[in-house]
């Protein structure tokens, strides 16, 4: 018999963008989440891909190491950056389960944090 493995959404992820724009003649970086900063972040499941996942991975170019998965919400894109456990994860692809919109998984690389001069939240 095939264990269940049991994904409980018990970790908090922050999702960011940046933006860049001029002002004053400087460009300015802004690091704008996607949630509020009262709310903390999304609720998640992580985990690191299988040796297995990581190869069929790299089959197609793409390096990518950890695996989350978030209720469905329509601000989550390819653009986006995740902040978990002190390090930062760009965004390589995301799975909407054939538009069944309950749950979205993430999968996503480890990059350095980029640069930014201003912090914004989002107001929900």
């Amino acid at each position: 018999m095939k264990e269940r493995r049991c994904e409980v959404k018990d970790k908090k992820i922050k999702l960011f963008k940046t933006a860049s724009g001029v002002v004053w003649g400087f460009e300015r970086v802004v690091k704008e989440y996607i949630h509020s900063q009262e709310c903390g972040g999304v609720w998640t499941y992580v985990r690191h891909l299988s040796q297995q996942e990581r190869y069929s991975a790299k089959a197609i170019r793409t390096e990518e190491n950890i695996l989350f998965k978030v209720t469905a919400n329509p601000k989550i894109t390819e653009d986006l950056y995740i902040e978990f456990g002190g390090k930062t994860y760009e965004i390589t692809s995301i799975d909407r389960f054939e538009f069944n919109r309950t749950d979205y998984v993430i999968r996503a690389k480890e990059v350095a944090p980029p640069t930014f001069d201003e912090v914004q939240y989002d107001e929900y």
